[in-house]
């Protein structure tokens, strides 16, 4: 291990990756170190859309006064429209192998109270930020229309609509595999990354900084002329390594989601629209599957182990039978859930945290070039590279010379099967050292409607010898990898 970097980057999720991919390409000596494994907290929890960001437009109100009443607040909604929209265009060109895309309906009814001129508008304005390279495929039906629409049957309020929409989104079949991706193309272009590799502390080292990792051989001591903490919901707990006490920067949100079973005429198409109390609602094709939600709530302290509670789910059931009272849905139709903390920027007075997306640069609060990001998405994560990149390099010169950057997927081998060659590269190129980071990580079996479960003896009898696991640590990974997927993804009854 080099012992002296121009860069360390802390956390192993999607924006953690794309500052590692970033920093390196543009000649920076990068390091990532990741507590636990790559992609296992709010990157594997994500609402998996790259978005267009048309609910940008909605909490501003749905009239043109609400906007001009409150500008800075309508600036930040283009801002972060357009950042998606042309994120949206830039992946999907780059990476077409790693998502499908799916067909929205958002019903024009009382409750979300759209009116059609206001969703031409923003659409309008959508297409505009990323020049049209991408097509929204807007359609406006009519209320007649929008009636005769299978998946609006049985829509409560149906015979008052006032029309719907219909337009093109995009969806990460496989957001895991997203950041192992853009980890191991940082490693191609020589980042150092390392997973189950905590940071320890943070000291400064004369105009540096001085970190110390946790390693399987003992601490280990590297230094660093800059940190950049990428740690999602856990920044706050990583920049008080350094023993300050500044102003919180990150503030979770849990957010739930429901897997269902739902009629055939929501076959692979999607639905967006609001809660009861006016919150973003979805219903999201996952296969022959839908995923539905989400339902947000306060962080309860915790920054992991989240999972679905009985009470969550029975929310999100009641919503979905205020939408459509006709499916008479209960906790027996729940094939699987999940839960996590959403990484937000905090903010007095907003419990949940905002939707901004910012890099922080502490410099001037005493932490010479030490860098924090908040609330990151997968959807902008090379946007969000390229601007921790750009804070670096306002304050260090890169120690390199720049190389291209390679946003291509990455190969996996035997076309995402568990075979001895899919699990042996998964250990020994990916760095992957549990079930769960083969099955549900390097692989995508473990997203399957079983959850991977038949694939994990299978997987394990391969992992053993490259991992130097006995047959009685074989038998205890197995039942570990069953009870973290019951534990975190099982309906509670």
């Amino acid at each position: 291990m080099t012992g002296i970097y121009d860069a360390v980057v802390v956390g192993g999720g999607i924006i953690a990756a794309a500052a590692a991919q970033h920093l390196t390409a543009a000649g920076y000596r990068t390091l990532l170190a990741e507590r636990g494994d790559y992609a296992s907290g709010a990157s594997s929890r994500t609402s998996r859309l790259q978005h267009c960001g048309l609910s940008y437009f909605s909490p501003a109100g749905n009239s043109m006064a609400a906007f001009l009443l409150n500008p800075r607040f309508a600036l930040k909604s283009m801002e972060l429209t357009r950042r998606a929209m042309q994120g949206r265009a830039e992946f999907v060109k780059t990476s077409p192998e790693r998502v499908r895309p799916i067909t929205f309906f958002v019903p024009l009814t009382r409750e979300n109270a759209i009116p059609v001129w206001k969703a031409k508008l923003a659409f309008r304005m959508m297409q505009l930020f990323d020049r049209g390279s991408t097509p929204l495929d807007l359609r406006v039906l009519s209320p007649d229309e929008a009636r005769r629409t299978p998946v609006l049957q049985g829509l409560a309020g149906l015979d008052a609509i006032s029309g719907a929409i219909s337009f093109t989104e995009y969806q990460y079949l496989w957001p895991e595999r997203i950041v192992i991706d853009t980890i191991m193309k940082a490693r191609d272009a020589g980042c150092q990354a390392l997973n189950y590799t905590p940071v320890v502390s943070i000291a400064r080292d004369g105009e540096g900084w001085r970190v110390t990792l946790a390693t399987a051989d003992g601490p280990r001591e590297v230094r660093t002329r800059a940190v950049v903490n990428c740690a999602g919901v856990w920044v706050d707990e990583v920049t008080a390594l350094t023993g300050a006490n500044g102003a919180r920067l990150n503030s979770g949100a849990k957010g739930t989601n429901i897997v269902l079973r739902l009629p055939e005429r929501f076959r692979g198409i999607g639905l967006d629209t609001v809660t009861s109390t006016g919150m973003a609602f979805y219903l999201i094709p996952w296969g022959d599957l839908h995923y539905v939600g989400p339902w947000d709530s306060p962080s309860d302290g915790r920054r992991e182990d989240f999972r679905a509670t009985g009470q969550e789910i029975d929310a999100i059931l009641n919503e979905l039978a205020l939408l459509f009272p006709d499916l008479g849905l209960s906790r027996k139709d729940v094939v699987f859930s999940w839960a996590g903390a959403r990484p937000r920027t905090a903010q007095d007075g907003h419990p949940l945290g905002t939707m901004e997306v910012m890099e922080h640069d502490l410099t001037e609060r005493g932490m010479p070039n030490f860098f924090v990001f908040t609330g990151g998405l997968l959807m902008t994560h090379r946007d969000a590279g390229r601007r921790l990149t750009a804070a670096v390099a306002r304050r260090l010169r890169p120690s390199g010379p720049s190389l291209p950057i390679d946003y291509s997927a990455k190969a996996v081998p035997d076309g995402d099967r568990v075979s001895e060659l899919s699990v042996a590269h998964a250990i020994e190129q990916e760095q992957a050292r549990s079930l769960a980071g083969i099955l549900r990580r390097r692989l995508s079996v473990g997203w399957e409607p079983d959850l991977g479960l038949p694939h994990a003896e299978e997987a394990a009898r391969i992992a053993a010898p490259l991992l130097g696991w006995t047959s009685s640590r074989t038998r205890d990974e197995v039942e570990r990898f069953q009870r973290q997927t019951a534990l975190h993804y099982a309906r509670p009854t």
